[in-house]
């Protein structure tokens, strides 16, 4: 196998790996922007009719999937540079995979210091508060923030004492409803002396602390791209110095020097 193949070969696998980790990227960026909406669609529409500022956790997902769909662009370009052999191709593969890279460092440093703060922990406990307060004359929305609660394994908003000004017991999503053995299913007692449900975290505490892992994830995961790309851009650039030394390598100028056999 030659050089030029070895290079091509690595630059295949690079690309792949770079692709794999952007469509992961990609997806986690949608999940996370699910898991956003999923509080954010419960809140009082009143209170936020003249509010258009946009918060980090929901500008977060936009900017990586934004990110994770230049890296698929990229890697398309990297694949066809390497088949067809193009210094021309190879050229602009190694720009535009310059501009992803700095781009995905750019936006783990935006997560990290802008988004993975107070901020993102003030904006979680707003809106679990004003979902918390919805769920008391909204049966709907109570029933929504009680699978919240179940998902999450939490319990109010800032903590299960919530529920204890305005009800006579724990809602069913505090506790543990079902146990499942040889018997049916059945329901537990939720009283406020419940005890897993007294020692459970209230949902803003809970939301928020997954809200930042889920920006410290998607940071590394950039970071970790990023590294892959720069690797990438080395070995095309080898690649391309190799091309450019076969071309413009001289032809044979004896006849031993040259792989036609006369028939």
């Amino acid at each position: 196998m030659t050089s030029i193949n070895v290079s091509r070969t690595v630059l295949y696998i690079l690309n792949s790996i770079f692709t794999i980790f952007g469509l992961a990227i990609a997806a986690a960026s949608i999940w996370f922007f699910c898991q956003v909406h999923e509080f954010t669609r419960l809140r009082n529409s009143n209170h936020y009719l003249l509010d258009y500022t946009v918060y980090w956790p929901q500008a977060i997902p936009w900017i990586f999937f934004i990110v994770a769909v230049l890296i698929i662009g990229v890697s398309v370009c990297g694949f066809t540079s390497a088949k067809k052999k193009s210094k021309g191709l190879l050229t602009m593969y190694v720009t535009a995979m310059t501009i992803v890279i700095v781009l995905l460092v750019a936006a783990s440093v935006i997560a990290l210091v802008f988004a993975d703060n107070k901020s993102t922990d003030d904006f979680v406990k707003d809106t679990v508060w004003d979902v918390y307060f919805q769920s008391k004359n909204d049966n709907e929305v109570a029933d929504a923030f009680g699978v919240i609660e179940r998902k999450l394994h939490c319990c109010g908003a800032d903590s299960p004492r919530d529920y204890k000004n305005w009800k006579a017991d724990f809602p069913m999503s505090c506790c543990d409803v079902y146990y499942h053995g040889w018997l049916e299913p059945y329901a537990i007692d939720c009283a406020f002396t419940n005890k897993l449900a007294n020692e459970r975290h209230g949902c803003s505490t809970v939301a928020a602390q997954y809200a930042r892992i889920a920006i410290k994830v998607l940071s590394a995961a950039a970071i970790f791209t990023a590294l892959i790309g720069i690797i990438a851009v080395v070995f095309a650039v080898v690649l391309y110095k190799q091309l450019k030394e076969l071309r413009n390598r001289p032809p044979p100028t004896h006849e031993s020097e040259s792989k036609k056999v006369l028939l």
